[in-house]
């Protein structure tokens, strides 16, 4: 039997058949390969609610639909400068009545985090180019040359 939360309805129905024709839990459990514990939990409810389906879970619906998410992902992966007020403002126009912390959690459970890479590279083609460039013209000069020099890092150049 496949491992999933729920068993599906044909078994609960099953379930319910066998327990009505005389059967007993265990017996039930053994020829359906189901635990004692779930069929007993299975007619309970049957008994209790008359039906096998799935009721509602507790707990508040999302706020954010899923096409909501998805556009709030797609922005901030654009432009991740985007600030949760900006996203706040562009649900509200689309008709959702969101918090900030409510955008921030839908962002961290989908994967994105406040401090994000940047998307675009620190060096362009032509800052490239340049560079090499000028490593090249510079390949040969002398030592004494490059003792003025001072270093990005702040310091002197010290061979």
């Amino acid at each position: 039997m496949a491992k999933t939360k729920e068993l599906s309805k044909d078994t609960r129905n099953k379930i319910v058949d066998l327990h009505q024709a005389g059967k007993t839990e265990s017996a039930i459990g053994k020829q359906l390969g189901v635990k004692k514990s779930t069929v007993g939990a299975i007619i309970r409810k049957w008994k209790t609610f008359k039906t096998t389906d799935n009721l509602p879970r507790s707990g508040a619906p999302r706020k954010i639909s899923p096409r909501g998410v998805k556009m709030i992902t797609r922005t901030v992966s654009k432009n991740p400068r985007t600030t949760l007020g900006d996203l706040v403002n562009d649900l509200q126009r689309a008709g959702t009545k969101v918090t900030k912390a409510t955008i921030s959690n839908t962002l961290r459970r989908q994967g994105l985090k406040s401090c994000s890479a940047r998307r675009v590279p620190l060096l362009k083609t032509v800052h490239v180019r340049a560079r090499l460039k000028f490593a090249r013209e510079h390949l040969d000069d002398p030592e004494e040359d490059w003792e003025n020099v001072i270093c990005a890092l702040g310091s002197a150049w010290a061979p």
